[in-house]
């Protein structure tokens, strides 16, 4: 489908290409972008869309993750504008409808998404630095108060002392007694005043550490969190997968990975529109928190309609009931304003001795794709060679 559409572009382009300059819309209207493209026509035309297409793929792939808006959202984002503007394709992902022209396609709309893009993210990253620099003159200023402090107890303690030298250096040992205590008491309590003030100093600059490190927690937090459903996003499971592996190496506990595929979310976005997409995701995500409650369950969403769970101290055999109770639930999850029930594949794999996080996912990746091959709602192993058959729940619908 996508290089049919790409086909049908460039044939569009080299139409525009081919028509007498009397053809050739001279509404001024049109944006310049539209007006350029139409005036040059042709090969040249489809070189810069071509150009276009992959420095918006570029922006899209690397985009950066915000407070409001997480990085594969805005990923999602410029693909669908890329789209827009290099196939004539509708920026909102309804691909029912035909592909436009380019004198029809949104580019103020194309500019403007860019340019917000590239403006909270500046935003975000100038006051990430600002909250990193004031982080860090606090520590300057505390390491100098504590400098501070000590140079002016030293220099304290060494009139002391001097006082002390000139009182031996004399005759009378009344003399000598006195000036000695009285500078010993002198020292004592500057030593005092000197520790005094080193705690407070070091009060202070913990409770600063203390307040970086919840708001960097905190930041951390929103980065690997998805957006739409609150649980971890891809990034998160990324590396929750990797430290599953190494907790794994260490102490040989069974790990298993579930890899769920909701089935019928592509003809709830077709026939109901994306909100209603949007609340089956998440409802589908408040079950598995649901369903998946120990502490040391993992529950991301792994992309589009797809997630993933990570279960520690969790067989294969132990992690295939727990799926088919989830399927149960899934089918029994309220739909309101649906006529049809929500189904859901899954794949399961127990990691391997010597596997790393790229085979263990492409064996439930495997696994899942066999199981969307058989009834909708049905669980599949990965492991070869066990016998067992898939767990099916069908639907009757």
């Amino acid at each position: 489908m996508f290089f049919q559409k790409r086909a049908q572009a460039r044939d569009t382009v080299a139409q525009v290409g081919s028509v007498t300059d009397a053809e050739r819309p001279t509404s001024q209207t049109a944006h310049p972008v539209a007006r350029t493209l139409l005036a040059t026509g042709g090969d040249e035309a489809s070189t810069v869309l071509d150009a276009l297409g992959a420095v918006l793929d570029g922006i899209g792939r690397f985009a950066l993750d915000l407070p409001h808006r997480a990085a594969d959202v805005a990923t999602q984002e410029i693909q669908a504008w890329r789209r827009h503007a290099t196939l004539g394709l509708s920026v909102n992902g309804d691909d029912r409808t035909s592909s436009v022209g380019i004198e029809d396609r949104d580019w103020a709309g194309l500019a403007r998404a860019v340019t917000e893009l590239r403006r909270d993210e500046k935003e975000s990253t100038e006051a990430i630095v600002s909250e990193l620099r004031t982080a860090l003159w606090t520590c300057v200023a505390a390491v100098h108060e504590a400098v501070r402090i000590d140079d002016s107890a030293e220099t304290q303690t060494g009139a002391q002392l001097a006082l002390v030298k000139r009182a031996v250096h004399g005759t009378q040992m009344s003399t000598i007694k006195d000036e000695v205590l009285r500078a010993l008491q002198e020292i004592d309590g500057t030593l005092m005043e000197r520790r005094d003030a080193q705690q407070r100093q070091y009060r202070s600059l913990a409770s600063s550490l203390d307040t970086l490190g919840r708001q960097l927690e905190a930041a951390r937090k929103e980065t690997e969190t998805d957006a739409l459903t609150g649980i971890g996003n891809r990034r998160h499971f990324d590396l929750m997968a990797v430290r599953a592996l190494q907790l794994y190496s260490l102490a040989r506990a069974p790990v298993s990975l579930l890899m769920i595929d909701l089935d019928k979310l592509k003809m709830i976005n077709d026939s109901y529109g994306h909100p209603a997409g949007d609340s089956a995701i998440t409802t589908v995500a408040q079950a598995l928190k649901l369903m998946f409650m120990r502490q040391s369950d993992v529950i991301c969403r792994y992309g589009g309609d797809e997630f993933a769970v990570i279960l520690s101290n969790c067989d294969v055999l132990v992690a295939r009931t727990l799926a088919g109770r989830l399927l149960q639930m899934v089918r029994s999850l309220p739909s309101p304003g649906i006529e049809f029930a929500l189904g859901a594949s899954i794949g399961v794999a127990q990691l391997e001795p010597g596997e790393d996080v790229a085979q263990w996912v492409a064996r439930s990746d495997r696994a899942l794709y066999r199981a969307k091959r058989q009834a909708t709602g049905s669980v599949m192993l990965a492991a070869a060679g066990d016998g067992l058959p898939p767990v099916s729940h069908r639907h009757t619908d």
